[in-house]
């Protein structure tokens, strides 16, 4: 612990915060740039330039981006690939995090950003988590920190970059201390992380002025809410375990040779550039997925009809983890953390509708993010981070942080093995007797 107070060690925590700010403000920039340049479009969100791009430009954008992402991770894999935060942090030897370099590691990340801003299914946040953690590896090295602290310090800058990318520090410490980090080092990791993503969403503000990443209302709990919540947890589990399960056998079985790489992922980008002309919120890392679910309001409340609403959420609950699974497959890097929050959003919005078509007055926001936090928190297998991360993404106030922990604690047990061979034998046993 004497370790973590020392001058240097501060310093290096305090450098790697702010590195990891300007890493989300940079991801940010050029995930904007990228979508201006595949779509044709300088302002707006994804959606909107998807609305005004031409149909041609809409089908080919996710493909040509695929092709040029594809050709850089054929140079980066074949001669010598990029070490990942995971494994890092990992090795005990501290031998991984001195060969980590930083060129590589920041070349793969924008290689990522540009993948996502050209359309294709997977998600931005592994970019800033690696660029960060590369950063947090340098100065660890060149300041002389040892491997066990080192390793702390690299997690947490992961963490940070994800904080900085979505203006979650509590959520991104959760991510360093829940998924990176292994075990020995959480108790006085956590310690770490929290300050490290402090300092990294502080910088951050520089761009995102301390807006959270979407913006909702606060309703309170009604009845109809109650039941919607009740009747999510089994949809929201089947949800996240189904799209893990497919995400680990579509890695499992991705493309090794390098070679082969740009044409997979062009083909599949080309799939997911013709299916969002019918699907448009498939395309992208999945923000406006969800921000498109959390925000869909009331039936009627938008130019559409509710059926064809309906459709449409349902259309990205199906595709998105396939899409997500087939880019990760054709070899593609990229996070899974937002495709996991556009389905569970999406689930969560569609069962809120389809509700009120029964008459029964869910509220959709509500659903919507407790079914974004439940699939993230099942894919990931990491409940306190699914809850924390997904709360801080909308800050919604007192009831939606109890309904989104309730729903996900409860769906977390659905999805857990153990837990459902237990009841399997307790139904065979009063069965039996």
């Amino acid at each position: 612990m004497r370790a973590l107070i020392r001058p240097r060690f501060l310093l290096a925590a305090a450098m790697a915060g702010v590195a990891a700010g300007l890493i989300g403000i940079a991801m940010a920039l050029l995930l904007e740039l990228f979508e201006s340049l595949f779509y044709g479009v300088a302002h707006g969100g994804l959606l909107e330039r998807l609305a005004t791009a031409p149909p041609w430009r809409r089908a080919l954008a996710p493909a040509l981006g695929g092709l040029v992402a594809g050709g850089l991770w054929w140079w980066l894999r074949a001669t010598g690939g990029v070490a990942d935060v995971e494994t890092t942090v990992a090795d005990r030897s501290g031998q991984a995090a001195a060969r980590m370099g930083l060129t590589r590691p920041l070349l793969d990340a924008v290689t990522q950003v540009l993948t996502v801003g050209a359309g294709n299914s997977v998600g931005r946040e592994g970019a800033p988590r690696l660029a960060a953690g590369a950063v947090a590896a340098r100065l660890a090295t060149r300041l002389g920190i040892g491997r066990s602290e080192g390793a702390i310090l690299i997690a947490s800058a992961a963490g940070a970059g994800l904080a900085a990318m979505y203006n979650a520090p509590l959520g991104g410490a959760a991510y360093a201390v829940e998924l990176i980090m292994v075990a020995g080092m959480r108790r006085r990791g956590a310690l770490v992380a929290v300050p490290v993503c402090l300092i990294a969403m502080l910088v951050s503000w520089l761009h995102s002025h301390g807006h959270p990443t979407f913006e909702i209302a606060s309703p309170g709990l009604s009845s109809g809410t109650t039941l919607g919540l009740v009747l999510l947890v089994p949809v929201a589990a089947a949800v996240g375990v189904g799209a893990r399960r497919l995400w680990s056998w579509m890695l499992a079985h991705r493309v090794r040779v390098p070679r082969w790489l740009p044409a997979a992922i062009g083909a599949v980008g080309l799939a997911t550039g013709l299916a969002s002309l019918w699907v448009p919120p498939i395309v992208g890392n999945g923000r406006d997925a969800m921000e498109m679910a959390v925000g869909t309001g009331l039936p009627g409340a938008s130019n559409s009809p509710v059926g064809a609403g309906l459709v449409l959420l349902v259309g990205i609950v199906v595709l998105k983890p396939v899409l997500t699974g087939l880019t990760l497959a054709a070899g593609a890097t990229g996070g899974r953390l937002a495709p996991s929050l556009a389905a569970g959003s999406s689930a969560g919005a569609a069962l809120a509708i389809a509700l009120h078509t029964c008459g029964v007055e869910a509220s959709v926001p509500v659903l919507a993010i407790a079914g974004a936090g439940a699939v993230l928190a099942t894919t990931q297998r990491a409940p306190v981070f699914g809850i924390i991360f997904t709360w801080e993404l909308a800050r919604a106030g007192a009831w939606t942080l109890v309904a989104l922990l309730a729903v996900v604690m409860a769906g977390t047990l659905l999805a857990n093995p153990t837990w459902q061979r237990t009841v399997v034998s307790r139904l065979r046993t009063s069965r039996s007797r």
